[in-house]
């Protein structure tokens, strides 16, 4: 296997392979995240662990070299002709720029091994990060840049700018001490506190993606929702920040996509009142209720269950489930297909290929 660091050259290939329907990948993209109706439903695919497995690369060097990360999506585009290209590194890069300790298993995604704080008085610590220097956001910029050099006119880029303020605040004080720093009433000047320091970190690396090449960009508030705290709490310490994130977002010109893990059913009337903005939606959620709540005024996407599904399912499995969806979420627009999550290592190539595949057989308006 050759792991030397890839070179990049124009593909004019690709370029006129996104240009055969009426629309290209990037207009059909762009008209969606407009309020639009497209030609037909867009694909995105959260495939950076398949893709990686798939160009032959080590994970390694995906997540520390801009070049192997622009290389493994660009590559996954030419082979499975999707329209937007999701790029993150993993859940754990913007905890790391602030001071978490990060650890990894060779060939897995990092987890955070260690808080930047032990304690939430120790708040004054922290410091708004600088996306161009601190950590591995750089690297995840300049693949932004590779990727929108390369193929930014045909296809649509969406770069995930991690951890959104509330999971970024758990990671950086631990979990279960910042959960039970939200029922402790003396510490609730502190713990907002913490929060303002994640949001402007998280802000800054958002703006920084756009002014990269990014055409769009996303974000995980992975532990904020239902699964983990309930909605009152949600409402309280997590969707303040959302939504203040979409605002100042927009004021700049910029779409984005949330991403909460877990059934968020129960929170669907919640992100229906948030400026307009897209919602990237788990598998748990039901999908009809989200089309009435969140996808009344809203662009979803996924839901289908990355592991369950593409990831150990039939082909005919796949395009049954995806059939379905498609049904559901189409009317209207405000659709873009993909999983509700990222797609595992080790997913069959056809299940993925039918994925894609289904956008065209069944997603035509």
């Amino acid at each position: 296997m050759d792991h030397r660091r890839p070179r990049h050259e124009t593909r004019t290939p690709l370029i006129r392979a996104f240009q055969i329907e009426n629309m290209n990948s990037k207009q059909r993209v762009d008209a969606v995240i407009r309020g639009e109706v497209p030609d037909r439903v867009p694909v995105c695919l959260h495939n950076f662990l398949p893709a990686v497995e798939e160009a032959g690369m080590r994970l390694e060097d995906y997540l520390t070299d801009p070049a192997y990360a622009a290389k493994a999506h660009l590559q996954a585009i030419e082979k499975y002709g999707h329209d937007c290209a999701l790029i993150d590194l993993d859940t754990t890069m913007l905890a790391e720029a602030m001071g978490a300790r990060r650890d990894a298993t060779p060939g897995a995604p990092g987890h955070i091994a260690g808080p930047a704080i032990r304690d939430i008085s120790e708040i004054g610590r922290l410091r708004v990060v600088d996306p161009q220097k601190d950590g591995r956001i750089p690297v995840l910029l300049e693949a932004v840049r590779i990727m929108a050099r390369e193929a930014g006119d045909t296809i649509s880029i969406r770069a995930n700018a991690d951890q959104c303020a509330f999971s970024l605040a758990g990671l950086l004080r631990g979990m279960e001490d910042f959960l039970m720093d939200l029922t402790d009433e003396e510490s609730g000047e502190s713990v907002h506190a913490l929060l303002e320091v994640c949001y402007r970190s998280h802000l800054a690396v958002h703006r920084a993606l756009h002014e990269a090449g990014a055409h769009f960009t996303s974000l995980g508030d992975s532990s904020s929702g239902p699964d983990v705290v309930s909605p009152s709490m949600f409402a309280r310490f997590a969707r303040p920040y959302q939504e203040r994130l979409v605002r100042d977002l927009s004021a700049d010109g910029i779409f984005t996509v949330i991403h909460v893990c877990g059934n968020t059913s129960s929170i669907a009337e919640q992100f229906a009142e948030y400026p307009w903005c897209g919602f990237e939606l788990d598998y748990k959620t039901d999908a009809v209720h989200a089309k009435i709540a969140a996808g009344a005024g809203h662009v979803l996407f996924g839901n289908i269950d990355p592991s369950g599904v593409i990831g150990r399912g039939t082909v005919a499995r796949v395009r049954s489930t995806v059939e379905e969806l498609i049904k559901i979420w189409k009317p209207g627009g405000r659709f873009i297909l993909n999983t509700g999550c990222a797609i595992p290592p080790g997913t069959p190539q056809e299940n993925i290929a039918a994925l894609v595949a289904c956008a065209h057989e069944f997603g035509n308006y």
